[in-house]
């Protein structure tokens, strides 16, 4: 098997995912355990966004072959770094930092996997065109 970059995004993407996904559940310990957490950590439906944004939407990016799931992972990745960038976030999040870091990788590999399958589409449909008119 060839080590090409749409193999290297699928990986990529499924370890972001993961590792979102290990944050968001540390972080419910996180609810239980800090009697002064702030106001955004005890709430439920913030967590559910971070979990599906962050941890659920790459793995599927990852495994299906979908461009509109890996545009999602794109804009909420270029967002996170925003926030990151602001600092909104700090006290709360352990890992804030080293997602922060890998926010940019996680844009550029699903926006690669996004043209890619969208290139694969359209290259199918010319050769079939092609093909009708003899």
């Amino acid at each position: 098997m060839r080590l090409d970059l749409v193999v290297l995004s699928k990986v990529y993407l499924l370890s972001f995912g993961l590792f979102h996904l290990n944050h968001v559940i540390s972080l419910l310990g996180v609810n239980e355990t800090i009697l002064g957490a702030p106001s955004y950590i005890a709430v439920w439906w913030w967590h559910l966004i971070l979990l599906l944004v962050y941890g659920a939407a790459p793995i599927t990016a990852a495994l299906t072959d979908n461009e509109k799931i890996c545009l999602l992972v794109t804009g909420a990745s270029v967002i996170w770094m925003f926030v990151g960038a602001t600092g909104v976030f700090v006290m709360a999040m352990n890992l804030h930092y080293i997602s922060v870091l890998l926010s940019p990788l996680a844009s550029a590999f699903s926006l690669i996997l996004a043209v890619e399958n969208v290139a694969s589409r359209i290259s199918a449909e010319i050769l079939s065109l092609k093909w009708s008119q003899f």
